[in-house]
């Protein structure tokens, strides 16, 4: 296991479960597995009452830099890197969302689902609504619920005050430069030329 930004005390975890270097686990978040293993992505934020479970086949994978809501629950899937799911959000087993999207509030995945990457996702079951390029901006999101995390660990909890949007903007095209070609060979293929922009 990674530093950690942060563990929110009442966070449980039960079984394999490996954080990547300065990921966040809110309050009242729970990761459990009894089999298979859960993997949490670097700077992903695992917020308020989310819930993180294995399927009986199939481990949770989270990738890098995601945000995943409170009150969200995670079933033995993955979720691949730059992605915010929503609050409430429901993404059962065996489902795949693809890089660089967006699943709404209180969406939820059948088993099986396949999300191409730039996706919004809405409804019950959740479909695909339109092509998005939100890639950066998750990037940000993740950014800032990192530095929040580095606050609460010395236990300053007005970090978002003092949040520089611009210079968080600076650092998400670094990461941009350096993780999207990795990113593209180890996701989804997609048909569509994949050209994110700042």
């Amino acid at each position: 296991m990674n530093r950690a930004a942060y563990v929110d005390p009442t966070a449980r975890l039960f079984g394999n479960v490996s954080l990547g270097e300065d990921c966040s686990l809110w309050p009242y978040a729970v990761i459990r597995c009894e089999r298979n293993h859960v993997s949490i992505g670097t700077c992903t934020s695992l917020q308020d009452h989310a819930m993180v479970h294995i399927g009986w086949n199939e481990p949770t994978i989270i990738g890098a830099y995601c945000t995943i809501g409170h009150r969200a629950i995670v079933h033995g899937c993955t979720i691949e890197p730059a992605c915010l799911i929503g609050v409430g959000a429901t993404i059962m087993e065996g489902c795949v969302i693809g890089r660089g999207s967006i699943v709404a509030g209180h969406a939820f995945l059948p088993p099986g689902t396949i999300i191409p990457p730039h996706s919004m996702v809405m409804g019950t079951p959740g479909r695909v609504t339109r092509r998005i390029d939100k890639v950066r901006s998750n990037i940000i999101d993740a950014l800032l619920y990192r530095d929040n995390a580095r606050a609460y660990a010395s236990e300053d909890h007005r970090a978002w005050e003092r949040a520089d949007l611009a210079a968080l903007g600076q650092e998400a095209d670094t990461i941009l430069a350096r993780e999207w070609p990795v990113w593209q060979r180890q996701g989804i293929a997609e048909t569509d030329q994949e050209e994110p922009t700042a």
